[in-house]
């Protein structure tokens, strides 16, 4: 009895020792975000945070730090300790800005520690109910007709949101007024308005549903599950045509290794659960599921995918 009594107050003693070790992180963490509160890359943050606070047991925040064609909130991160307590929301410019930005002063791959995929989605290209196209053929004929004077929001130079446009302007040898904005939610509102006519947005699904804003073309391979009747770019006669949105986490470099797979770990299993994924879906978002080497690899893909792309059109962010 005396023998059992002491492996059972042994047993007491070390599972409260065992769960200390496993807390890694034992102070604040932050995601900083590149853009505006609303859009897609806040969205994902805001799903991401409000569960890692539960799984790690410290408070994690969402912190929107906006500008500088992201460089604003990149640099914060770039300059935080490497001690797990500060992250950065990241999208393909963060991996494309090399060949958009002279002298930049961090290096994707060197200065940051991938960490995992959170989510990725086609984008859709809407337009005011008020503009006459109601096809993306139409779209690219009323380009045409009126050569630079469309109205096109984006969220910045070389993120998807633009890139899309470019690409499809690329394809068929038209010319719009680009815009940029600080996010998607002060693009949604001149869109909305109709001081802009037009976007390829990924966190626009809701403003459709309601007829606020008229879909004309999915930019992924597939239709969408929540707009089934809106069909693909490609399917309407641009072969080949693909571009999709996708947002993940990366750690300052000299970040512990420890700290980053069971963070990566942790936001696996969150884009894992199913009212995580039912929300994500509602957005047409889909969640990501990735290892920080899987991340790295995707993140380095996209960035030589594009490239060629942003040298042909002589797309600058430094201009």
């Amino acid at each position: 009895m005396k023998t059992t009594r002491r492996i059972l107050i042994g047993g007491a003693i070390a599972a409260p020792m065992v769960a200390r070790a496993q807390r890694l992180i034992d102070k604040p963490i932050r995601i900083v975000v590149a853009y505006t509160a609303g859009g897609a890359a806040d969205v994902s943050a805001r799903l991401v945070a409000s569960r890692l606070t539960d799984r790690l047991g410290v408070s994690v925040v969402v912190e929107n730090r906006p500008g500088g064609n992201t460089l604003i909130a990149t640099q914060s991160v770039q300059r935080a300790a490497a001690d797990g307590t500060s992250y950065l929301m990241v999208s393909l410019n963060f991996a494309l800005n090399p060949v958009l930005i002279a002298n930049l002063p961090y290096e994707p791959f060197g200065d940051f520690t991938a960490v995992g995929l959170i989510s990725s989605a086609p984008n859709i290209l809407v337009v005011h109910p008020s503009f006459p196209a109601r096809t993306v053929p139409e779209f690219i004929a009323e380009l045409r007709r009126r050569p630079g004077e469309v109205a096109v929001a984006h969220t910045g130079i070389g993120t998807i949101t633009h890139l899309a446009g470019e690409l499809l302007y690329d394809l068929t040898g038209t010319r719009v007024n680009s815009i940029a904005y600080g996010g998607s939610a002060p693009a949604h509102s001149d869109l909305l308005s109709g001081r802009v006519q037009a976007m390829f947005d990924s966190s626009s699904v809701q403003h459709i549903l309601d007829g606020r804003l008229r879909a004309l073309g999915i930019t992924g391979a597939q239709r969408l599950s929540v707009l089934p009747d809106v069909p693909t770019i490609a399917e309407q006669g641009f072969v080949g045509y693909e571009a999709s949105s996708w947002y993940g986490l990366v750690a300052r470099h000299g970040t512990s290794p420890d700290i980053v797979r069971q963070v990566s770990a942790e936001v696996q299993a969150i884009t894992r659960q199913a009212d995580v994924r039912e929300q994500l879906a509602a957005r047409a978002y889909v969640p990501g599921d990735t290892t920080p080497a899987q991340f790295d690899a995707f993140m380095r893909h996209e960035a030589g995918r594009w490239t060629e792309l942003v040298r042909k059109r002589g797309i600058r962010a430094d201009q």
